[in-house]
Parts: C-alpha cells; sequence; structure tokens
C-alpha cells in the first residue's frame, strides 16, 4: 500500500493506493523488462470530488511514487 499525498492548496489529500507489482528472477536478480505493476486507488471518487484534477497527470504522479517504493523494495531485497 503506498500513500499519494496531494497538495490542493486549500486542503491535502492522502490516495490510498494498493500496488500490485511482479516480475522474474534469475540467479538472485531482476530479469530485465519483466516488472509490470498495476495501480489500484478510487479513480471515480477523485474525479468526482476534484473535477479540476486531470485524470493523466494523477496516474503519472501516482505511478513514479508507486515505481520509487517499487524501487526501494527491489534494492531492499537484493534483486537490483
Amino acid at each position: 500500500m503506498v500513500k499519494q499525498v496531494l497538495d490542493m492548496g486549500y486542503e491535502r489529500v492522502e490516495i490510498p493506493v494498493r500496488v500490485k507489482f511482479e516480475f522474474k528472477v534469475k540467479e538472485g536478480h531482476l530479469v530485465p523488462g519483466t516488472l509490470s505493476r498495476q495501480l489500484l486507488y478510487n479513480q471515480k471518487m477523485l474525479e468526482k470530488r476534484y473535477p479540476m484534477l486531470s485524470a493523466d497527470s494523477l496516474e503519472r504522479v501516482i505511478g513514479e511514487t508507486a515505481d520509487v517504493q517499487i524501487e526501494d523494495y527491489l534494492k531492499e531485497s537484493g534483486y537490483l
């Protein structure tokens, strides 16, 4: 679980994001090109409550946060 925090200027929004990722390991190391991820969060609610948010930019920001968390996990686990 990743928490994405957005500063809306008048409000800080904390978005819980479930990250599902899979990868292959060979000889104890990540096999390049095998990492895939899926982000699950309540996009409909966010679009309804914050109509000025761009769905594309929100997906990008959440994806960047998730990628950092995944990379940290892979490093800590010794796969990178």
